[in-house]
């Protein structure tokens, strides 16, 4: 019997869907793209019209009433993150949702109990655990490679650029906050999942505001990890470099491993190895993350696959957000858990 196709439907037509999620789930084999919903309803209709979509809404409900829809692809500002999951699972749809997957532990935490409620998916769109690096260096710590890890870098430092000129992501009712639920969250996601989601036991952050609007564009983050290592964090949308740059590093007993560009090192019999596996590099790593994250949701739907990244699996990198503008805001040190 052949599988029936999964009929999905988007809603915030800005940037994010058009340049990654449309193009993406356009392509896709076994997915129909039936729908598009934006409160602009001039952009949803002519959206719509570039990608070939049936239809357009402009009433976020209108869209859930249509009861062939299986499954809703979310990005829109974070404030509507968490009443519009929870209407679509309500509605008995599963959820992919893009990140940071709400604006505080208390709103995901509630998503979370709709999506058990509803007894449907609720994803994060995590693409960089999908990068063919990301899931090598997970292998590498997983089969014990780099020995015992005591310090994990992560930063993501981003060149001043208009590109987040969106104006709710200057305004904390709107956006949650700053730099950290924009490039904090997915970076604390990627470390913590590379090393096996090890226990965070306290976090010591500081950030940093330079702009108009009333949120973070800076940050720095110390996380003490049970195990007795430490997780760093490094985080701007204001760096004045010619480029943009990413880390993830780790340091271990037997190794080390960088990111990006992708290296890993081991101590064997006495000298230093670089154990650096091939890469296939021609292609875009982000536009492949992206539909590997995609085709994985559209699995986990068919129930083919055990999802990753589910709203329940995302509460602690979101207390982990929480703990940081609380260590900020009272200059000292946050126990988690």
């Amino acid at each position: 019997m052949a599988k029936k196709n999964v009929r999905i439907a988007l809603v915030g037509v800005g940037a994010a869907a058009q340049i990654n999620h449309l193009p993406v789930l356009k392509k896709m084999e076994g997915v129909e793209l039936v729908a598009l919903c934006d409160r602009d309803p001039e952009k949803a209709a002519r959206v719509a019209q570039k990608f070939g979509v049936p239809a357009s809404y402009n009433r976020f409900e209108e869209l859930l009433a249509d009861d062939t829809i299986d499954a809703v692809d979310i990005t829109t500002p974070n404030y509507l993150h968490a009443p519009m999951a929870e209407a679509a699972l309500e509605a008995g749809k599963h959820v992919l949702c893009e990140r940071p997957l709400a604006r505080s532990l208390a709103e995901a935490t509630s998503m979370a109990k709709a999506a058990k409620k509803a007894d449907r998916l609720l994803m994060c769109a995590l693409q960089h655990r999908f990068r063919p690096d990301a899931q090598l260096l997970r292998k590498f710590v997983d089969k014990g490679d780099l020995g015992q890890i005591f310090l994990a870098k992560g930063g993501w430092l981003r060149q001043k650029t208009e590109w987040d000129s969106d104006e709710w992501r200057a305004q904390k009712r709107e956006s949650g906050g700053g730099v950290v639920l924009d490039l904090g969250f997915q970076m604390i996601d990627l470390a913590l999942w590379v090393l096996g989601d090890p226990q965070v036991e306290s976090v010591t952050a500081s950030v940093h505001r330079t702009r108009k609007g009333d949120v973070e564009d800076s940050a720095t983050a110390f996380l003490r990890l049970a195990s007795g290592a430490t997780l760093t964090l490094e985080l701007t949308w204001g760096l004045l470099m010619e480029k943009d740059f990413a880390f993830l590093n780790l340091f271990g007993s037997g190794g080390a491993a960088l990111l990006n560009p992708f290296r890993v090192h081991k101590g064997m019999h006495g000298s230093l190895v670089n154990v650096t596996p091939a890469l296939e590099t021609s292609r875009n790593q982000y536009r492949q993350s992206m539909e590997a994250q995609l085709g994985h949701f559209m699995e986990a739907v068919r129930g083919a696959k055990s999802p990753m990244g589910l709203a329940s699996e995302i509460l602690p990198v979101m207390e982990l957000m929480d703990a940081i503008y609380k260590s900020a805001e009272q200059g000292k040190e946050v126990k988690v858990g």
